[in-house]
């Protein structure tokens, strides 16, 4: 399998390592500094605009069908990164290298993985990260996120943590956090979850939110792995 390093970019890139707050007075919201806030053309466009960051994003949106989506429709997307899909990958092909079967490449991949997948960053609607509510994992009663079905009927709860400053409770940077809540609904601090590194970029279209490098696609370990390989032996691959 050819291994893609361009995820290394990231360690070299000045505008990711800076915290970057934005908004009014009181209302600070963590931004990688990836863009400016409007874009002049789709979350489609974006995504091809920045090659070095969401090339291998792009050709799964293209395999999976929905580029019409993040063309046309209104929609918010909580795009990963190259190199989640990167890690996918390169898992999907270590377990397939301990079955002495061959290694694959993301066209190998069924169209409707992709789409399983993709559709659950996918969220209809125009949602900037003033939109969500308050989430505090450490008191899931007071300030409980609000759940979202996504694209492919998918929950995910979605809500902004408040950060602490300065020794005050709460008034501090907010960061946009997506938890996959039907992991294990009796216990939110167990369900995986993932936390945006750029919010509001604002294509003619909807929203895009950049979330974290280091996420696993579909949320669960192993997950990704899982369905791939069960459409791979169905093709005969």
């Amino acid at each position: 399998m050819k291994h893609n390093y361009k995820w290394l970019f990231f360690i070299f890139f000045p505008a990711f390592v800076a915290i970057v707050f934005t908004a009014c007075k009181k209302d600070y919201y963590v931004d990688g500094g990836l863009a400016e806030a409007h874009y002049d053309g789709s979350i489609y466009d974006y995504l091809v605009s920045k090659p070095y960051l969401f090339d291998s994003v792009v050709q799964i949106i293209d395999l999976a069908g929905l580029k019409d989506v993040l063309s046309s429709d209104t929609v918010t997307f909580f795009s990963p990164t190259d190199e989640s899909i990167g890690e996918a990958m390169e898992a999907l092909n270590k377990y397939r290298y301990s079955i002495v079967e061959d290694s694959v490449h993301m066209e190998d991949i069924s169209p409707e993985v992709w789409k399983k997948f993709l559709s659950m960053y996918i969220l209809e609607g125009k949602y900037t990260a003033a939109t969500f509510p308050r989430v505090d994992p450490d008191n899931i009663f007071s300030f409980p996120g609000i759940n979202y079905v996504m694209l492919n009927g998918y929950v995910l709860n979605i809500g902004l943590i408040y950060n602490d400053y300065g020794g005050a409770e709460a008034v501090g940077a907010r960061i946009l956090n997506l938890t996959d809540i039907t992991y294990n609904p009796n216990d939110y601090k167990e369900d995986p979850r993932i936390q945006v590194m750029t919010s509001d970029i604002q294509p003619n279209n909807g929203v895009l939110h950049v979330l974290k490098s280091k996420h696993l696609l579909g949320f669960r370990g192993g997950e990704f792995t899982r369905v791939a390989e069960q459409y791979l032996l169905m093709e005969g691959k």
